[in-house]
């Protein structure tokens, strides 16, 4: 009786659980899951003087691990490691005392260099043991990246990070025995086929709250909620690219003024449990160390949706054989993301979705984007944002630009004298719907795409216009410099294709306002006026391509939206 009354106060001496990921609720749970046992794995690597939690079985789908008081304190201690860093910030700090006052030199968008004063606070700094033993010092940018997020979004509030802030003072944390705890009552429910639950918060689960605006507590099973301090270690970080109304460009902000700052998160939907977790060390070290400013250039995306295909597309790179396709079976259902942002003292959810990886889907975001490691084709964010999202929702590549003719101002799309700082939009549309063109014209013995060849046209039929406009306009004579019926323009000298170009890009602009502007039948007349004004070559075949798309209501905004590009190629 003495022997069980005392087990029954100190509890048992170890607690296994059981965990299958399609019994787990959420994709959160599951990268947590991978994300313990890769901890478990690292903490053995490091031969610690504590026995690591005993992994007893582990599969495809699932793990069978024996935790003891001491091994979830040591496990719980290795994950929040923390050490003392100095930071540096333009303003005092609410509450706080800096270490020393200093002054650096900053150089602005003109150039010029200037000393700004800095005070100095020392903070505590995530160590974060597995992260940083396979990104190594060269990848750096890619750790702090997501230290920030982490400091920003689910430990923002002082109180969360107690548990780094004990580790940076070679403390326990309290997140050892708080586990524990929580374990043994898991442990004494289940005899009884009962569950216990603990409150679940932000802090563990993004986009998580610990009550709602009606009172309703927010919980979870303690064994599984245990899985959600390991998830952040399989979620991969980026920043998303913000492009002002003025032209610049900002990471991660809206604007220069603008205080809040953006993360877009990343998280595997775990299916096979043993190929992601012997594959994600390999992920995390085919990152690329280069840089744009001190934020990972491979880390900064046009929409949040990027981030989740970058993540697909390097799995499968990962579990590829090099002989043969990009394969779907690569360990994980989806990636989900989760667009979020620092907005004052809070942390607000802003977007989130799922990326199913499909062979095709990423073929054709490395298309677009270069991956892996290379350049992209496109060097326009709003151009490669527009063909991205035309991909996710499987509509014809150039649908998502008519919404972004009508928000944005027209100097964006075409040259005029205070067009943006970015890269050329015109040089990217010239560039895809020259690739459509070439597309359309190798392979002519096979059904054509009806929305390829719908661009293909619209775009002779403007560019035949704005050719035969720009010479009447600018009285140049190119005669002597064609072969045959076309023209050598490496041999006409400046003084002729100056005055050509000139005028190409006056009359590109114009009618881009023009037919901006319009819409139903409006536009149709004016497009049946102004781009029959000149002589057209299309066989009567094509003409009545044309002509069905612009009668029918639900074509006639491609055919615009087609018109605005090809204006915008031939500018």
């Amino acid at each position: 009786m003495a022997k069980a009354a005392t087990r029954k106060a100190t509890g048992p001496d170890a607690v296994t659980l059981t965990y299958d990921l399609f019994d787990l609720p959420t994709a959160q749970h599951k990268a947590g899951l991978a994300g313990l046992l890769l901890h478990i794995a690292h903490m053995r690597d490091r031969r610690p003087p504590i026995p690591v939690p005993e992994v007893l079985a582990q599969s495809a789908t699932g793990a069978t691990i024996r935790f003891t008081p001491e091994n979830i304190q040591w496990l719980m201690d290795i994950l929040y490691a923390a050490q003392p860093a100095l930071v540096t910030s333009k303003s005092k700090q609410k509450g706080a005392t800096p270490v020393k006052e200093d002054f650096v030199e900053e150089t602005d968008e003109h150039g010029k260099t200037r000393r700004t004063k800095v005070f100095v606070y020392e903070r505590c700094q995530p160590k974060c043991p597995y992260l940083a033993q396979h990104l190594g010092s060269e990848r750096e940018a890619w750790l702090a990246l997501w230290r920030d997020m982490l400091w920003a979004i689910p430990r923002a509030k002082p109180k969360t990070r107690e548990p780094f802030e004990q580790r940076a003072k070679a403390l326990p944390c309290k997140e050892g025995k708080a586990v524990w705890s929580d374990l043994c009552r898991v442990e004494s429910r289940r005899a009884n086929n009962r569950f216990h639950t603990t409150e679940v918060t932000g802090s563990l689960w993004l986009g998580a709250q610990a009550a709602n605006a009606e009172a309703v507590p927010f919980r979870g099973r303690a064994e599984e909620n245990l899985l959600l301090h390991f998830s952040p270690l399989v979620a991969t970080v980026f920043m998303p690219r913000f492009v002002e109304a003025t032209g610049k460009a900002y990471l991660g902000k809206r604007s220069a003024s603008d205080k809040d700052r953006h993360f877009v998160v990343t998280v595997p939907d775990v299916t096979d449990l043993e190929q992601f977790v012997t594959m994600h060390p390999f992920l995390l070290a085919s990152l690329s160390p280069a840089t744009t400013g001190y934020r990972p250039a491979e880390a900064v995306i046009d929409i949040p949706a990027e981030g989740a295909l970058w993540v697909a597309y390097h799995l499968a790179q990962l579990a590829v054989d090099k002989t043969t396709a990009l394969e779907t079976s690569i360990a994980v259902a989806a990636v989900e993301y989760l667009h979020v942002v620092k907005a004052g003292k809070n942390a607000k959810m802003m977007a989130s979705g799922r990326v199913v990886p499909r062979p095709d889907l990423l073929e054709e975001y490395a298309a677009i984007t270069g991956a892996p490691g290379g350049t992209s084709p496109y060097r326009n964010p709003l151009f490669r944002r527009a063909l991205m999202l035309a991909m996710l929702d499987g509509e014809p590549w150039f649908r998502p630009f008519g919404a972004m003719f009508a928000k944005w101002p027209h100097r964006f799309f075409v040259p005029t004298d205070d067009s943006p700082k970015l890269s050329w939009f015109w040089a990217d549309a010239r560039a895809k719907l020259k690739e459509v063109t070439e597309v359309m014209s190798i392979a002519p013995q096979q059904p054509p795409d009806p929305n390829d060849r719908l661009a293909e046209l619209v775009h002779r039929l403007v560019r035949a216009y704005v050719h035969a406009k720009a010479l009447e306009r600018s009285r140049v004579d190119v005669e002597p410099y064609k072969d045959g019926n076309t023209i050598q323009w490496d041999k006409v000298p400046d003084n002729v294709k100056g005055p050509y170009y000139k005028a190409r890009r006056e009359i590109a602009e114009s009618m881009f306002m023009e037919f901006r502007s319009r819409r139903d039948q409006a536009f149709v007349e004016h497009f049946v006026a102004r781009l029959g004004a000149v002589r057209q070559y299309l066989p009567e075949e094509d003409y009545r391509t044309v002509s069905a798309a612009l009668l029918d209501p639900a074509r006639r905004d491609d055919v615009k939206t087609l018109t605005l590009l090809s204006l915008s190629a031939n500018s």
